[in-house]
């Protein structure tokens, strides 16, 4: 097993999830299929992002941190990674935290969405502000923004790991081609690419 958590980029020290279904998959987000408030959370907050001009990726998404190494949700807007952490009310706010600056190496904004009604009297509310974290409040499929994070720069190699998850999603938009571009038949019959 100590093999298996260096693989996936955790801390090998025992500070594994294995609560976290994606982590006990390698990467396969059962969270998103089961039902409960985690799953609808994460698909409301997919949806708001959407509908802000987000490229959000649908599966939580690996991290290359020594700790905590997957974020609920990330995504792109414009050149800029955001990874976004979920905490319910019964939630740890302490580990939300944790979980902030282990993603920092890696996105260019970090926001904790916290469904509390007062995330701005916890005692860890001022480090968020203070190491330039985003604070977002949900209420009844709602979003709102408590704290705007700060953007930071970060390891060309951290950033890469994040794009390669994203694939396809952070490449500019291509205009359709026709089936004889797709098949690299341009002045040939079709009946060449029925081949393939």
């Amino acid at each position: 097993m100590q093999a298996a958590r260096s693989i996936l980029g955790c801390d090998v020290n025992g500070d594994y999830d294995h609560t976290k279904p994606s982590q006990s998959t390698r990467g396969g987000c059962l969270s998103m299929i089961s039902a409960g408030p985690y799953a609808s959370a994460r698909d409301d907050l997919l949806q708001f992002l959407k509908s802000s001009g987000f490229k959000p990726h649908p599966l939580e998404v690996f991290c290359p941190s020594s700790r905590h190494c997957w974020v609920d949700v990330a995504a792109a807007k414009g050149s800029d990674l955001w990874a976004f952490e979920y905490k319910s009310r019964s939630d740890s706010i302490r580990k939300g935290l944790e979980q902030c600056q282990s993603y920092a190496s890696a996105f260019n904004c970090v926001v904790l969405v916290a469904d509390r009604h007062r995330i701005t009297s916890s005692p860890y509310f001022s480090k968020f502000k203070q190491e330039g974290f985003g604070v977002w409040g949900h209420k009844q499929g709602g979003f709102y923004s408590i704290v705007a994070p700060e953007r930071r720069y970060v390891a060309s190699t951290a950033r890469r790991v994040i794009e390669r998850q994203f694939g396809s999603l952070l490449k500019p938009t291509r205009v359709d081609r026709n089936i004889l571009d797709w098949c690299g038949q341009v002045n040939r019959p079709l009946s060449n690419c029925a081949k393939f």
